[in-house]
């Protein structure tokens, strides 16, 4: 296994500095540079790759034109909603037209029995 010159120095400092055997410093160091790439490797799966990167810009492109879908549904809905209270409105007019319509025939019926009750009572 070929050491690089980070590995080298720190395995100095373990033998020299900490009077560790040649092979407990080698150990250590190997033991911290496993720790480190496990670490990195970790961290990189944590990183989006340029894959991942297309896929969102693929899935936004399709939520853009979902959006647009539902903007011009929108626009559709608001206008059946116009229409739909028009109609209400024309529903209520001619409502109250056949109530007025309905009380004046009842005022007639009620006046036209009344005189000829009052008629027949002569």
């Amino acid at each position: 296994m070929a050491m690089s010159m980070n590995q080298i120095r720190l395995y100095d400092l373990f033998r020299k500095e900490l009077r560790l055997p040649d092979e407990k410093a080698a150990a250590f160091v190997k033991a911290v540079g496993d720790v480190v790439e496990s670490e990195a490797a970790s961290k990189n799966d944590l990183l989006a790759t340029k894959d991942d990167i297309h896929v969102l810009k693929s899935d936004m492109h399709v939520l853009k034109s979902d959006m647009h879908v539902l903007k011009s549904d929108m626009h559709v809905l608001k206008g059946d909603v116009h229409s739909l209270e028009l109609k209400i409105e024309q529903s209520k007019t001619d409502i109250y037209k056949a109530m007025s319509l309905t009380g004046i025939v009842q005022i007639i019926a009620i006046l036209s029995g009344t005189l000829a009750i009052v008629k027949l009572m002569k």
